[in-house]
């Protein structure tokens, strides 16, 4: 896996996300805040993919 072009998807994605409102967007899909900063964590120490939120 590119883990360059992961990241700049994941950073792209979140930030279009997070146009409106982040949290809703989470909401919408289920997530948890709690939830989605482990998500966030884990690519952040597996891969090293950067998110915008």
């Amino acid at each position: 896996m590119n883990t360059e072009k992961f990241s700049t998807l994941m950073y792209a994605l979140t930030k279009i996300a997070a146009r409106d409102s982040f949290m809703e967007f989470l909401e919408n899909w289920d997530i948890t805040e709690e939830e989605y900063n482990s998500i966030r964590d884990y690519l952040k120490e597996k891969y090293g993919v950067k998110t915008y939120v």
